[in-house]
């Protein structure tokens, strides 16, 4: 929250932290906030006893409660709150119960309080191993590239968002791939129109992609956009599997974390899942919001192999980006051990470049995929010196000499950084 409690009142609590889930929230009320807090763990379980007789031990022991809650005012802080596991059915989408147990009830609605947030989430061990995550994630990635373990990964994403020809995006993506980069996704924008129809630029990508591998022994994976109706994307994930995609791409915060979920859980679609995060700053900004962090757990959680968190060093594109601090957290989350999970590959990408490269290599080390679009295929002298001047961005990481002193002896990183500055 970027604030210091300036009191904290630790509460009894009736659960377990093993057999609970442990839930945290910010707010601003007007009210007591003691009082907000325990109303806000009870209407998001039971709600209020509703009979003649009193309530019964299992309403009772149904109901979430409040153990600890951090004060940065007299009606603002963060209250932590644990809800039993006895509520969820193990069997079924818990993915979808979560959800429902922490904001798919009131707790975003009341006007009992001016600011709400959903900051984090801790499941038990019961819960977690329900959960089979992501398939592949960086090393799993590496593997599929036969790269050693702290290569970085560089790629790109196609440009134009729409209006190309399958042959168009086909082209780029040989260029890119020849040139160097060992990953490419779609833009989210490319939807299969008919001027672009998937199959067709899917099998056409898989052809030059091939024709890189025989060239230059380099393997590249490549993402398409997998756009379909739930009853049908399954059909349609294998089908681009079929056709050449050695990887998919998805927005689960538009179309779904339990559709996503359904695809990393399935044996026949045996390649990772690019969890698109577009929309992400509309859940996670505002005065009514759910956080980055709880986000970037759900998507691990569903089985996402790479989640976009954004650029160190890069202001003036995404909302996200402007806060250092929240990218090295979102990093840490995606990354750090977690039950028997494997990492989610963060993603830096939204006006990379091979200035702010360097800032991210800073950051985050080798383990991220740095996915470059417009400064790789916008280049003045082309794709590949877009591709090269990545790459030397990146060794001059590695020795930690300074860019503009690297830059001297490179003609396309030089080129990249006075066309950045112009």
């Amino acid at each position: 929250m970027g604030k210091e409690p300036v009191d904290i009142t630790e509460l009894d609590s009736r659960y377990d932290p093993k057999e609970s889930l442990s839930l945290v929230y910010y707010v601003k009320t007007r009210g007591d906030l003691i009082k907000v807090a325990k109303e806000m763990a009870r209407d998001e379980t039971t709600g209020n006893w509703i009979g003649q007789e009193n309530p019964t031990q299992l309403f009772l022991s149904s109901q979430a409660d409040v153990y600890k809650i951090e004060r940065f005012g007299p009606s603002e802080g963060v209250i932590y709150v644990r809800s039993p596991v006895s509520n969820l059915n193990l069997e079924t989408d818990l993915l979808y119960q979560i959800m429902m147990l922490t904001i798919g009830g009131p707790v975003l609605e009341f006007v009992c309080y001016d600011q709400v947030a959903f900051l984090d989430f801790d499941l038990p061990d019961t819960v977690l191993e329900r959960f089979s995550g992501p398939r592949f994630g960086i090393r799993g990635t590496r593997k599929l590239l036969s790269i050693p373990d702290g290569e970085l990964i560089i790629g790109t994403i196609i440009k134009p968002c729409a209006g190309l020809s399958p042959e168009e995006v086909a082209e780029k993506c040989y260029q890119a791939a020849r040139g160097g980069v060992r990953f490419i996704k779609d833009d989210e924008k490319m939807l299969g129109p008919a001027y672009c129809p998937l199959e067709k630029k899917v099998k056409l990508i898989f052809r030059r992609l091939q024709q890189v591998f025989e060239q230059t022994g380099r393997r590249t994976v490549y993402a398409p956009h997998l756009v379909a109706s739930p009853d049908k994307i399954k059909d349609t994930a294998k089908r681009l599997v079929e056709w050449g995609a050695s990887a998919l791409m998805f927005n689960p915060l538009v179309a779904g974390l339990g559709l996503m979920n359904s695809l990393a859980s399935d044996p026949d679609i045996d390649v990772p899942l690019y969890a698109h995060s577009g929309s992400r700053s509309g859940w996670s900004t505002g005065p009514r919001r759910v956080d980055d962090v709880v986000l970037a757990k759900l998507i691990r959680l569903a089985g996402g192999d790479y989640f976009q968190i954004g650029v160190m060093g890069q202001l003036d594109v995404h909302v996200a980006s402007r806060t250092p601090e929240l990218l090295i957290k979102l990093h840490k989350v995606l990354s750090q051990p977690w039950g028997y999970l494997k990492d989610t590959a963060s993603v830096v990408a939204g006006g990379l470049n091979a200035v702010n490269l360097v800032d991210n290599i800073d950051a985050f080390g080798q383990d991220f995929i740095g996915l470059a679009g417009s400064s790789i295929l916008k280049h003045p002298m082309g794709i590949k010196a877009g591709v090269d001047a990545m790459y030397q961005a990146a060794e001059a990481a590695r020795q930690n000499i300074p860019l503009r002193n690297y830059a001297q002896d490179h003609k396309e990183l030089r080129v990249a950084i006075g066309d950045m500055r112009d």
